[in-house]
């Protein structure tokens, strides 16, 4: 647990504050089991960092990484176009001043490039993710939408057809119907490359002494 959220008392906070605190709790919680759980305690698969702050000190913008394989991007080939996957994804979580309510909802946008058609890959709104968070209502935890992205990564969870909801992303979208879907592309384990092993140095040649290090002053 992040030794910070000690310096609050739930029962001392009231409206947005105690919202804030609140999700902030929920969020870490779910982050320090993953690093409990993680194979390399400084590689989570899931992990935050704060931001920004309001006054009272609580987080009003989270960055989200993700350790997870997902889509990054295609082969720029004629189709079928074959996916490109990347390991580490980096999402920004804003809590607008208004939030919690119906015209405050909390903003997700993905600061690294994902291939997912309910994440804007290009243009003005680049990295934006459709939640349709006004369906869910404010109630909905940060917690809950940052577990359902990380669905969204692994494409577990995906809305490509051209119906209501909508895909955020058109391009990336029809690529799912006609090419990721036929080929089984958007079908794949969660895989993860084996991280390097430190190489050990190179012992001294028999009878040669080690070098030492030299330091000037000047």
């Amino acid at each position: 647990m992040n030794p910070a959220i000690n310096n609050f008392n739930l029962k001392e906070l009231k409206g947005r504050d105690a919202r804030l605190f609140q999700e902030w709790k929920e969020l870490d919680s779910v982050c320090s089991k993953r690093k409990a759980e993680a194979a390399n305690p400084l590689k989570p698969s899931l992990s935050y960092i704060i931001r920004r702050k309001n006054a009272m000190g609580l987080p009003t913008e989270f960055e989200i990484w993700y350790r997870c394989k997902s889509i990054v991007g295609v082969e720029e080939t004629e189709p079928p176009r074959k996916p490109i996957f990347g390991y580490l994804h980096k999402m920004s979580v804003v809590l607008p001043n208004n939030y919690p309510s119906a015209d405050g909802n909390p903003v997700f946008t993905f600061v690294s490039d994902v291939w997912h058609p309910n994440i804007r890959y290009s243009g003005s709104f680049k990295g934006h993710v459709c939640l349709t968070i006004k369906e869910m209502g404010v109630l909905a935890s940060i917690k809950d939408l940052v577990l359902r992205v990380e669905r969204y990564l692994k494409y577990q969870m995906y809305h490509a057809q051209n119906t209501y909801p909508y895909p955020e992303d058109q391009t990336v979208a029809e690529w799912v119907r006609e090419e990721g879907e036929p080929n089984g592309w958007v079908k794949f384990t969660q895989d993860m490359p084996e991280e390097p092993k430190p190489q050990p140095k190179p012992a001294p040649a028999e009878g040669e002494e080690p070098k030492k290090r030299i330091s000037l002053s000047i």
